[in-house]
């Protein structure tokens, strides 16, 4: 479907009570139909009954599918359904998400890269109004974690979680300076400077809850 910018037909879906509604007035304040849900099952809900042109996710949305495994299933509804995610990862990958998973066509936008509604109400109406087949595959990844393999950020991740040395050697099936050679790649893919006065393990947790959107020790990013 095709719709102009002040007839685009939307669903906003965010977990986060607070989030849903700023951007459910932002949006509905430029003139955009909006509809807003809170989880996965009632936005599959308001899909089952009304046709939408574009879905604007969360990538976390709590307990159950997550913002990708929603978007799979609204447009297995809708085959012309366009998708947003927006979320504060810069990398779906920190998240442990897979970035195959997100639908054709799919935009992955990072909330500190938005400083004002009139950037989303532009993406909407672009993905409304282009035909999915004209769609081009969009690089998810930006930033230091660009230059990650996936094999480096689930070990950055094991690292952020507190694993050892030892225990990612053995997760993976190489041997413990296997690791130790990995960990230094990506020290220098995310410019980690070595210094004897800091822990290598501290700098990259550090590193990650960055790339994360978080402070230290908050687990609530999204």
């Amino acid at each position: 479907m095709n719709a102009g910018m002040n007839q685009a037909h939307v669903l906003v879906v965010d977990n986060h009570a607070f989030t849903l509604a700023t951007l459910h007035g932002a949006l509905q304040g430029r003139g955009l139909n909006v509809q807003a849900a809170k989880s996965a099952r009632e936005a599959i809900e308001l899909a089952d009954h009304e046709k939408f042109d574009v879905a604007l996710l969360d990538l976390d949305l709590g307990v159950g599918p997550t913002g990708i495994d929603l978007a799979i299933e609204l447009r297995n509804r809708n085959q012309s359904l366009g998708i947003i995610i927006l979320t504060s990862y810069r990398d779906p990958r920190l998240a442990g998400h897979e970035l195959q998973g997100i639908p054709r066509g799919g935009v992955y936008i990072c909330k500190s890269d938005v400083t004002d509604v009139t950037q989303l109400v532009r993406v909407i109406q672009e993905v409304s109004n282009q035909p999915l087949a004209s769609r081009k595959r969009t690089s998810f990844v930006t930033g230091p974690t660009a230059e990650l393999t996936d094999a480096q950020v689930e070990i950055l991740v094991a690292v952020g979680s507190g694993a050892t040395t030892r225990e990612i050697s053995v997760r993976r099936g190489v041997s413990e300076s296997a690791v130790e050679q990995m960990l230094n790649r990506i020290c220098d893919r995310l410019l980690i400077k070595k210094d004897g006065r800091f822990n290598q393990r501290v700098q990259l947790v550090q590193a990650l809850h960055e790339l994360r959107g978080q402070g230290v020790g908050d687990s609530n990013a999204h």
